[in-house]
């Protein structure tokens, strides 16, 4: 069994059939395509935009780590007996078109409208309000007037976030730091909003920590927790890094968020998803200086960053607690193990990754 990893890093993209990203966004793919291959075995393929260059798996293996085969698109036709599957990052109509129908590659994977569906906040909204995991004031919007009027609440005396029905890292949403928009925040909602789309509104939180929860949905049986992540994020919500084994006795709300992602996940395969889901939690500090958890901030349904890192850290430091997989230009520490080329294509790797103690 051989698997080609797909790594479309930006595919929430397509389902809102936004098809072309742009070359700056291009190249970040084809940079973090080799931070796959912590989760391969040494049989599979990853799709490679740009060449990688051999001293990077000699690097790999010099840790121990067997990388796969790293294969441009050139290639392809020379593995097509080989490959029994794919793999991506997220599952699109356009990719399974291109492989499974131009290539013949034959791959299980849930219906384009149940993924659509689970990543989609329409849907998380709607699991937060079954589960009763709602926060004060977070509310969906269709007018301009009611983002006017909900921005009045006591809860957003400390800010706002206001988000798109898909997006990801950071993008499709707008961040107030008052309950106040400014100019371009207003029109920013008000062109979304004028399209007919829905928008999300937050109180803006004080967070004490966040955390990825990965999950494994099987296409039957229960869902089977993969492993617990506490996020590095920018103030702008972009995902910095992750850290694996940490001590959870720190954080007792993970036990209840724990149970109500359980739930989560057992609403996400009624609608027909299996595969690998990311769900992002949050405990915070509420005005009164109480802790509190909000255990479904954000559902992804696909391979996530925090994945990644569980495997990161299982490959570089499988003995050790607190373990981070960071992406920075420059190495954190002087134990850190990289994660990704020095070039790629020939030109220098600007988003590098980093495993680390």
């Amino acid at each position: 069994m051989s698997a080609l990893w797909i790594g479309n890093f930006s595919f929430e993209s397509q389902l809102i059939e936004r098809n072309q990203i742009s070359t700056a966004v291009q190249r970040i793919e084809a940079e973090l395509s080799p931070c796959l291959t912590a989760a391969t075995s040494p049989e599979d393929f990853i799709l490679c935009p740009e060449l990688i260059p051999p001293d990077f798996t000699d690097y790999l293996r010099s840790f121990g780590i067997i990388p796969p085969k790293f294969v441009g698109p050139d290639q392809l036709p020379e593995i097509l007996n080989t490959v029994t599957h794919l793999q991506p990052w997220g599952w699109t109509q356009e990719l399974v078109d291109q492989f499974d129908g131009e290539l013949k590659i034959r791959s299980t994977h849930p219906s384009f409208d149940a993924v659509k569906l689970a990543n989609s906040r329409v849907f998380s909204f709607q699991l937060s309000q079954l589960l009763n995991c709602l926060l004060d004031g977070e509310s969906s919007l269709q007018s301009a007037s009611s983002l006017e009027s909900s921005l009045q609440r006591p809860e957003f005396d400390n800010g706002f976030v206001l988000k798109e029905n898909f997006g990801q890292s950071g993008r499709g949403q707008i961040i107030g730091e008052t309950r106040k928009l400014t100019e371009k925040q207003a029109a920013w909602a008000a062109n979304r909003l004028g399209d007919n789309r829905v928008l999300f509104l937050e109180p803006k939180l004080k967070s004490l920590a966040e955390f990825g929860i990965q999950w494994d949905l099987p296409e039957e049986g229960p869902p089977q927790l993969f492993g617990v992540t506490q996020l590095k994020s920018s103030t702008r919500g972009q995902f910095i890094g992750s850290t694996v084994r940490i001590d959870e006795q720190q954080f007792p709300e993970l036990e209840s968020i724990i149970d109500s992602q359980r739930l989560a996940c057992l609403q996400i395969q009624q609608i027909g998803y299996f595969g690998p889901v990311g769900i992002d939690a949050m405990i915070y500090e509420k005005s009164d200086g109480n802790r509190a958890a909000r255990p479904l901030q954000d559902i992804n349904a696909r391979w996530t960053m925090g994945r990644l890192a569980i495997h990161w850290a299982n490959a570089c430091f499988p003995k050790e607690n607190n373990v981070s997989w960071i992406h920075s230009k420059a190495a954190p520490s002087t134990d850190a193990v990289r994660t990704s080329p020095l070039t790629l294509g020939g030109k220098p790797v600007q988003h590098q990754t980093w495993c680390h103690l």
